[in-house]
């Protein structure tokens, strides 16, 4: 998922209210250190790569901009990154899960 930050609110701000809005889940946020920029209709961008830790028993509800998600059990993380990675539109994207799978 991804998210447009609010005047004066840090990436990991961001981040978190991000993740809340869109998932409903709170937790650990590890800052992946990985950004990458590009222009869209509305200007430049640069978006900021973070993985999610929540409890093992954790459901997302997801909003209704999504149109799907996998979630994974943590044994099945590493074989879900790599077909999800597989079908991610954009490159960066797909650099960010693999880069969360090896901080998970």
């Amino acid at each position: 998922m991804t998210g447009k930050g609010e005047r004066g609110e840090s990436a990991l701000e961001c981040a978190a209210r991000e993740a809340f809005e869109e998932t409903g889940l709170r937790g650990e946020l590890v800052d992946l250190r990985y950004a990458h920029r590009y222009r869209g209709k509305k200007g430049a961008f640069e978006e900021h790569a973070f993985l999610l830790r929540v409890a093992a028993d954790a459901a997302p509800s997801t909003s209704d901009e999504h149109v799907g998600f996998r979630w994974a059990p943590a044994q099945e993380t590493a074989k879900a990154v790599q077909e999800t990675a597989k079908a991610v539109r954009w490159p960066a994207h797909a650099t960010a899960l693999e880069l969360a799978l090896s901080a998970f």
